[in-house]
């Protein structure tokens, strides 16, 4: 009888782990995914860019990491381009940006489908050999097949301070003849993850 009870409970306890750990993987859609980050020279001119180039995961244990390819930088202006990546980024040496997180992955997945909610998730950028975090609020959308649609909020306040990068930011000044540019950047996400094949 106590051979039977203790059988049945490790079954049950066994059901109980694979409920929650079993959810599938997702990979970023880069064809349906954007990121933006906003420059403002001359004290009133603002100015959109975005990076062409960006990968992504949520592994089965519910860590997202997004890389950038800062050499996919695009403002628009080539020379602009040419100078961010040489000048800023230093790409040779620092080529990518990383953006992780840890989520429910579980929790998303039981979303029903065209449901929406809000989440404060924690992000740590690494960027130029330096690393923040950032606690912000993000929008979930669970789409068909089990993807995911994750938007920020709000734009998100990069200092470039931060980062190492407000000598950079003064030798693009100069060389772009402009009297100023700021150095905090807002920057918005719009990111589609799906499940991985």
């Amino acid at each position: 009888m106590l051979k039977k009870y203790i059988i049945s409970s490790l079954l049950l306890a066994g059901l109980g782990l694979t409920s929650l750990g079993v959810h599938a993987a997702w990979t970023l859609d880069s064809e349906s995914s954007s990121l933006h980050f906003v420059s403002i020279k001359n004290g009133t001119t603002a100015e959109i860019h975005s990076f062409a180039e960006l990968q992504g995961k949520v592994g089965d244990d519910g860590k997202v990491n997004v890389v950038v390819h800062l050499d996919s930088v695009d403002t628009d202006i080539p020379i602009r381009d040419e100078r961010m990546r040489e000048m800023l980024f230093e790409t040779d040496t620092m080529p990518v940006a990383t953006v992780t997180a840890q989520i429910d992955a579980a929790a998303f997945e039981q979303m029903p489908e065209g449901t929406a909610e809000s989440k404060d998730v924690r992000l740590t950028l690494s960027l130029h050999g330096q690393v923040q975090d950032y606690d912000t609020r993000m929008k979930i959308v669970k789409l068909a097949n089990s993807g995911v649609a994750v938007s920020t909020e709000q734009p998100l306040l990069v200092e470039a301070k931060a980062f190492g990068f407000v000598g950079a930011i003064e030798a693009l000044r100069e060389i772009a003849g402009l009297s100023s540019i700021a150095t905090a950047v807002p920057v918005t996400a719009n990111l589609v993850f799906r499940v991985s094949d």
